[in-house]
């Protein structure tokens, strides 16, 4: 993987993890929680251990950068 993919895709995991914290149910909000305070190699063991769940704020992300730009309706 690229170095700049790598990057979009860690801030996006960051993102999806604070959106966790914020919308999830308790496990998701943990989840989340665990995140952040997790090192680099205990974040890459959440993230493959919990990837549905990830994904599924990832996407939030995503929607969320496209009322932003303009591309999912008005903000």
């Amino acid at each position: 993987m690229n170095p700049e993919l790598a990057e979009l895709l860690a801030q996006a995991n960051h993102r999806a993890a604070a959106l966790m914290q914020a919308y999830g149910g308790g496990f998701a909000s943990a989840l989340g929680l665990a995140y952040h305070r997790a090192d680099s190699g205990n974040q890459a063991r959440i993230l493959g251990a919990f990837e549905h769940l990830f994904e599924r704020y990832r996407r939030m992300v995503s929607e969320e950068l496209d009322q932003w730009s303009g591309k999912g309706g008005e903000v």
